[in-house]
């Protein structure tokens, strides 16, 4: 037996194998087959393949990617929505429960007065009294008609109506209207006899005489009016008065809101 030297690998080998073992090995080793006779391959480790771990990388993007496309805005809204609901968990204030109102068991006090009209004429006054409580502030609804001060003193200013309104700390409030009228004038009633303007007053008139009257303190027009012996006696608009017969008679002017009487015998 001698030994032969491979012309491929170069290696050396003997003349009882026909062809170079070595030459062999290597084919069936890169084929993937467990050599026969193995000799310098036995503990050759085989190459790592990278086909095996990309694949896996190749698989877990794809799921990545599939999952995103397809539940992306879902996961988003969920965490999206805990974060929301964070926000507002931290900025949600504290409410704490409102005080009891020391007085809400108690009833309101009650102001009463002593009057709930009142009639006035300019340049008049009147008090108004209240009760219930201690302390009262006065108001009045129109100063330019009705003042009133501190002590309900109430002064009347104009002619017209205003409410004067009394009220005070944890009670309910009340009022009086007042009501303000002209004060009356002093008037007259006056003829060639002379003046005439009492009520009651009476003046003597005979048969088939006339006589104007005038009513002195006012520019308004008088009305004039028998309103008793109108046979015997009668008045014009004018105010001329006419007798034309016997007997006594009731002469009336109203002027102003007042009313005269006179007597005409």
């Amino acid at each position: 037996m001698s030994l032969l030297k491979c012309p491929k690998c170069g290696e050396m080998f003997s003349d009882s194998y026909k062809t170079c073992p070595f030459c062999q090995e290597d084919e069936e080793f890169y084929n993937g087959k467990k050599p026969k006779n193995p000799g310098r391959h036995v503990n050759r480790s085989k190459a790592p393949s990278i086909i095996g771990p990309a694949m896996v990388v190749v698989v877990v993007l794809l799921a990545g990617f599939l999952v995103y496309t397809y539940l992306g805005k879902d996961i988003a809204n969920i965490f999206k929505g805990d974060e929301q609901q964070t926000q507002i968990e931290q900025n949600d204030p504290v409410v704490t429960p409102p005080e009891q109102d020391k007085n809400e068991d108690k009833n309101p006090a009650t102001i009463t007065l002593d009057k709930t009209k009142a009639a006035l004429k300019v340049g008049e006054s009147t008090t108004l009294q209240a009760t219930g409580v201690e302390k009262v502030a006065w108001t009045s609804s129109d100063t330019a008609i009705v003042t009133v001060d501190e002590s309900g003193n109430v002064k009347a200013v104009a002619a017209g109506t205003a409410t004067i309104t009394a009220t005070a700390e944890g009670a309910t409030s009340a009022a009086c209207e007042v009501t303000v009228s002209e004060p009356e004038k002093n008037l007259e009633v006056v003829s060639i006899y002379g003046p005439l303007g009492a009520p009651n007053e009476a003046f003597t008139l005979g048969v088939g005489e006339e006589v104007p009257l005038l009513v002195e303190g006012t520019d308004s027009t008088p009305e004039w009016k028998i309103t008793e012996g109108g046979d015997s006696v009668s008045v014009d608009s004018n105010g001329v008065v006419k007798r034309s017969g016997s007997g006594n008679a009731t002469l009336e002017v109203k002027v102003d809101g007042q009313t005269i009487v006179i007597t005409i015998n």
